[in-house]
């Protein structure tokens, strides 16, 4: 129990300070990029349709769930196909705080992988996705995937304050994020445990195998992109591959089965192999740049961090805001039902 706890408590020194920076970055993003403008701009069919969903959607904070009632909302009122599904693709792979908690844990060269990952998959997918003018799959699609604020997709009148930004960061965001999180903390300390017990070389030596066994394990998962850092850590800590965590990092958000599912009603079924197959293959891609041909100092740094001796107090105050804030909004949800 105490090998849980500290792993536990390790884990949150990590991503804890990160984390709380990148929700006020959040609340900053929400007041000055709200949905009506995404709607403006993407409801228009362009040439450059995939382009801008998928910059549009790598700095919103929502998770894949909640990127769905505004993703059916762009088709109903005109947004191509192309728009819609880049927009699918670089929502859930990315965010503003996800970004930032990325860059803080792992490094620029893992967070600018991951929001380049996310941006030419979303264009790929885009770009082979053909037109139609047939939205009756829109029908029907809603927040059946979960019931918490970020299926709500609400927009308030914007107030440039800071007040207003903190409580979307906190009552929007972190409570949605909440349940996500410490499920995934709770599977990267359990991860930890168990296989920092074996010797993995064999998934090092055979990295294709490894690649697809986590392409395996990602899809029944759901995971924002946010609580995918703390399962992405745990992998290196235990000696995993840099190319290994990436692809869980990267992939996982938007690879899930309840997304996949969601994809294939809003846009059809061969809308939903591009989709998979964009994210499969650039994921891929990245993943072999980062453990074949790029320095391996980039990335080898990072598996030693959760074994430091000496922890700033800034990120022990962190840590414990971060656990704090986590705790209360998953018992507020879990009583709220």
């Amino acid at each position: 129990m105490f090998e849980f706890i500290q792993n536990f408590w390790n884990l949150s020194l990590m991503i804890g300070i990160y984390v709380l920076i990148g929700l006020l970055f959040v609340g900053l993003v929400h007041l000055y990029i709200s949905e009506d403008w995404i709607k403006k701009n993407l409801g228009v069919k362009s040439r450059f349709s995939a382009l801008k969903g998928a910059l549009y959607g790598i700095p919103l904070p929502l998770c894949s769930c909640g990127v769905i009632p505004l993703a059916a909302s762009l088709r109903q009122k005109g947004a191509s196909k192309k728009a819609v599904t880049s927009f699918f693709i670089t929502t859930p792979m990315t965010g503003v705080d996800s970004i930032i908690a990325t860059y803080g844990v792992f490094g620029a060269p893992m967070a600018i992988f991951r929001v380049v990952s996310s941006f030419i998959s979303g264009v790929l997918a885009g770009s082979f996705v053909k037109d139609d003018e047939n939205k009756q799959e829109l029908k029907e699609v809603g927040s059946s995937c979960c019931s918490s604020s970020c299926c709500d997709a609400k927009q308030e009148s914007t107030n440039k304050s800071l007040k207003k930004a903190l409580d979307y960061s906190l009552n929007e965001v972190f409570n949605d994020i909440a349940k996500p999180m410490l499920y995934g903390l709770v599977l990267a300390t359990i991860f930890l445990m168990v296989f920092s017990k074996y010797n993995i070389e064999f998934l090092n030596e055979n990295i294709f195998i490894s690649y697809i066994l986590v392409f395996i394990i990602s899809l029944p998962l759901y995971v924002c992109s946010i609580s995918a850092i703390p399962l992405a850590l745990s992998m290196l800590a235990v000696g995993a591959s840099p190319g290994l965590a990436f692809i869980f990092l990267a992939a996982a958000p938007a690879t899930n089965i309840i997304t996949a599912g969601i994809v294939k009603k809003v846009l059809g079924a061969k809308v939903l192999v591009i989709y998979l197959s964009s994210i499969i293959s650039t994921t891929l891609f990245f993943a072999l740049m980062i453990d074949i041909v790029l320095p391996s100092e980039w990335f080898s740094y990072t598996a030693s961090l959760i074994d430091q001796e000496e922890v700033l107090f800034l990120d022990k105050i962190g840590a414990i805001i971060f656990l704090s804030l986590m705790f209360y909004y998953f018992f507020k949800n879990i009583f709220k039902k």
